[in-house]
């Protein structure tokens, strides 16, 4: 985000360069695990994923490709995503989501939703979480979708959610 302009303090370029990298690594690969999750069994291209992260956060993180293929493989190899190429046409490789990364990311962006909204009076900002679509487990901040639950109990750490969803009205 932080680009050089002529006459800015080169100490201050290069600290706020280098932290402005820390923050986004983690967010990148949140948001594109968001992505491949959102296309759910149709899957999605590493061209379609980069261009949808522009849109989504109006140009304000770039991924160039030398960083998005890189993190792609990674959590191909971290079994969270996986990959298969079109057996025709431009046989490109199309992203799909696995079970055991539906529950990274829900965990995932449970936690940085409930940290975002926890730190937010420090940057006077405001952050409504989607409380009439999810709960938020209080043991561990999994991000659970309450449109159709079925269970109980958090799948990640086991902590039972009824008191959440009878506060909600949800047990019948």
């Amino acid at each position: 985000m932080i680009k050089k302009v002529e006459g800015m303090d080169t100490e201050f370029q290069e600290y706020a360069s280098k932290f402005e990298s820390e923050i986004n690594r983690g967010i990148s690969t949140l948001c594109i695990l968001s992505i491949v999750n959102q296309y759910g069994e149709s899957g999605v291209h590493g061209y379609q994923v980069s261009k949808e992260l522009l849109e989504k956060t109006h140009k304000k993180l770039r991924i160039e490709e030398g960083t998005l293929y890189p993190i792609l493989r990674k959590l191909e190899g971290d079994r969270i995503i996986r990959s298969e190429r079109e057996k025709e046409g431009r046989k490109r490789k199309f992203y799909y989501i696995t079970k055991h990364g539906e529950k990274i990311y829900n965990y995932l962006s449970g936690f940085y939703s409930i940290l975002s909204e926890a730190i937010a009076p420090f940057f006077d900002v405001k952050v409504h979480l989607k409380q009439n679509k999810y709960i938020y487990c209080p043991a561990c901040a999994n991000k659970i979708d309450i449109r159709n639950i079925e269970a109980k109990f958090c799948e990640i750490c086991g902590h039972n959610i009824e008191k959440e969803l009878d506060e909600r009205g949800l047990i019948k």
